[in-house]
C-alpha cells in the first residue's frame, strides 16, 4: 500500500501531544497516496485485548449513530478500536454525502483507504485487527479480504451486510449494467445519472459505477466463503433489507450467521447490547464452521 509513512509517524506524533478529543480517544489522520487525508477516531485499548477496526455504512461517516455506539461500547471495554471515514474522494470528509452529490469514488479507493488504515494498525505495532463493517460498509471489508494473500486480518464481522443491486433487483441491475458499460465506451470521463443501493438519482461516472455493481450476490458470497480468516454476519429478524434465503446459503456454506430476534438494519438503541453481545462473540471465536 502505498501511504507515506513519514507523514503517518508525524501525524500520531502530533496527535499524541494534543491529547484525546472526547472520551479516551484520539483524532487521527493518514496521507493516502492518492492527496486526499483521510479521518478517524482511534481508541488506544489494552495490550491483551483484541483490536478492532469498525467501517460506516455506504456514504455515511463515523459519526452514523451504528458504528459509534458499537465503537464507544468495545472502547469502554478495553479494546483498541480505530472509527475511520472513508474520503469518498473528498478531502477530511466528516459529513455523510447526500445521493444527488457527484460520486467521484469507486469500490477500488474504498478498498485502498481500508487496506491503509490496515496498515496503519499494524505499523504501530497492534495485533491483526478484527475488521467490522456495517451495511454496505460489509463489501468493502469483504473485497479486501479477496484482495490480501498474506492473513493481515483477525478476522471480519459484517452486520446487516447488504450487496450492490439488492435494492434494484436481479432484472434492474442488468439493465444498469448494460447501460454503465455503453455509457463507458462512449464517454468514459462522462458523468450520468444513475440507481445504486438506496439512491434513486446517484451521479457518477460509468467506471465508478461498475466497480461497485461488481459486487452483487455472487461476487460478495464467493469472496466471503473462500475467506482464510473467520467470518460472522449478524443481522436482526426485523430488517427488511435482509435477503433470507442468499444469508441461508451462505450458513449452508460454511459462513456464520447469527440472528438477533426483534433488531433491524440499524440495530437501535433496544438492541445495541444485543449486537455488542454479538460482535464481543464473533471476535472472541466465532467464523467458519
Amino acid at each position: 500500500m502505498a501511504v507515506n509513512l513519514r507523514t503517518m509517524s508525524l501525524l500520531w506524533l502530533l496527535v499524541a501531544l494534543a491529547g484525546p478529543v472526547q472520551a479516551g480517544s484520539a483524532h487521527m489522520s493518514l496521507e493516502l497516496a492518492s492527496g486526499l487525508t483521510a479521518e478517524a477516531d482511534y481508541w488506544p485499548g489494552q495490550s491483551d485485548r483484541p483490536v478492532v477496526l469498525i467501517l460506516h455504512g455506504f456514504l455515511q461517516t463515523r459519526d452514523f449513530p451504528t458504528v459509534r455506539r458499537l465503537a464507544e461500547s468495545l472502547a469502554d471495554e478495553g479494546y483498541s478500536v480505530l472509527l475511520p471515514s472513508l474520503t469518498l474522494g473528498l478531502d477530511r470528509r466528516r459529513q455523510g454525502l447526500a445521493c444527488e452529490a457527484i460520486h467521484t469514488h469507486s469500490m477500488q479507493q474504498d478498498v485502498d483507504e481500508l487496506h491503509a488504515w490496515v496498515d496503519w494498525l499494524r505499523g504501530h505495532g497492534r495485533k491483526r485487527p478484527v475488521v467490522v463493517g456495517h451495511s454496505a460498509g460489509g463489501v468493502p471489508v469483504a473485497a479486501l479480504l479477496d484482495r490480501l494473500t498474506d492473513v493481515a486480518l483477525g478476522g471480519a464481522v459484517l452486520i446487516s451486510l447488504s450487496y450492490f443491486g439488492e435494492e434494484q433487483g436481479q432484472a434492474q441491475l442488468e439493465r444498469l449494467r448494460a447501460r454503465a458499460r455503453a455509457d463507458l465506451a462512449g464517454n468514459p470521463d462522462g458523468l450520468n445519472r444513475y440507481t445504486l443501493s438506496f439512491c434513486r438519482d446517484y451521479v457518477t461516472g460509468p467506471a465508478q459505477l461498475l466497480s461497485y455493481l461488481d459486487w452483487d450476490r455472487e461476487m460478495l458470497a464467493r469472496a466471503l466463503r473462500a475467506a482464510t480468516v473467520p467470518v460472522t454476519l449478524i443481522y436482526g429478524d426485523d430488517d427488511p433489507r435482509i435477503d433470507r434465503d442468499w444469508l441461508d446459503g451462505l450458513d449452508a456454506g460454511g459462513v456464520v450467521v447469527r440472528r438477533v430476534s426483534g433488531a433491524a438494519h440499524f440495530f437501535d438503541l433496544a438492541h445495541e447490547f444485543d449486537l455488542l453481545d454479538e460482535v464481543r462473540a464473533a471476535i472472541a471465536g466465532g467464523g467458519h464452521g
